[in-house]
């Protein structure tokens, strides 16, 4: 579809036609406009939560990629092989997770924002369709006028000419309009009908992104987890070393808790 006119956003709604219109008309086009106005506002809602998934998405990769990375960089993480092994592979992961996140943003912006971009240009030229529409009606109601003037006056030569002139040009206009305003009822009725396999694409094309990229993230902790539980360093580490008894335990906590309750950052009860 094709409006081929200026492209502004929607927000003025379709003039009253002065009777050009029935009713039942009148009615549909303005139904029309609210429905399609409200599609506008969902589109422009969907565009905005999309580039919102991406930026949630994008700060998830660069924050764990910051951990990780200030975990490789401590040197109490070198004094112990196994929590070496076991960063390096975080970080490891937490690298490729990003690469996976940037794949996602590339995905939606392409399948889901684009599109939408688009489709947000024709709500621009609908109302530019609208405007003409209304236009016409601001221009016949003049010659109507005049044409209802001419009644009022002597039957002279130059009077039943300048009626019968007036009478063909209106005849004109209003066909004009009618016209104009059947086809701007179809083509938002169309657009409206279309909606779904316009949309429908990039939806489950954002659906597949996401599942793809849970997956990729899944599939990354699960071979983390996996192999830091074979370690052969995690293995051998919880063969030598013996798990502290409860009592001492409870005597860390208590001790913990004491020199957090010294703190001057905690307030006195």
């Amino acid at each position: 579809m094709n409006w081929g006119l200026k492209r502004n956003h929607l927000h003025s709604r379709p003039s009253p036609s002065g009777g050009m219109c029935t009713i039942a008309e009148e009615a549909d086009i303005d139904y029309a406009f609210l429905r399609l106005q409200k599609l506008e506002e969902t589109n422009r809602t969907v565009q905005k939560e999309c580039k919102n998934l991406r930026d949630s998405f994008s700060a998830l990769a660069r924050s764990e990629q910051k951990l990780t990375a200030g975990l490789s960089s401590s040197n109490q993480v070198y004094e112990e092989e196994t929590f070496r092994a076991l960063v390096e592979e975080y970080h490891s992961v937490t690298k490729q997770m990003s690469d996976s996140s940037k794949q996602f943003s590339d995905i939606v912006q392409i399948t889901v924002n684009d599109p939408l971009k688009k489709l947000a240009t024709e709500f621009g030229s609908a109302q530019g369709a609208i405007k003409k529409r209304d236009q016409m009606i601001t221009d016949l109601l003049p010659v109507r006028r005049q044409l209802e003037k001419m009644k009022d006056k002597e039957r002279t030569g130059t009077n039943i000419a300048r009626t019968e002139q007036l009478k063909r040009s209106l005849a004109v206009m209003e066909g004009e309009f009618k016209g104009t305003n059947k086809q701007l009822l179809y083509d938002m009725n169309t657009m409206l009908e279309l909606r779904a396999d316009y949309i429908e694409p990039s939806l489950l094309a954002l659906i597949r992104a996401e599942t793809n990229y849970y997956g990729e993230c899944t599939k990354l902790f699960n071979s983390l987890v996996l192999h830091s539980d074979t370690s052969p360093y995690r293995t051998s580490t919880r063969v030598t070393k013996s798990e502290p008894a409860a009592s001492e335990l409870e005597a860390r906590f208590n001790q913990d808790m004491q020199a957090i309750r010294a703190l001057s950052i905690v307030a006195d009860k």
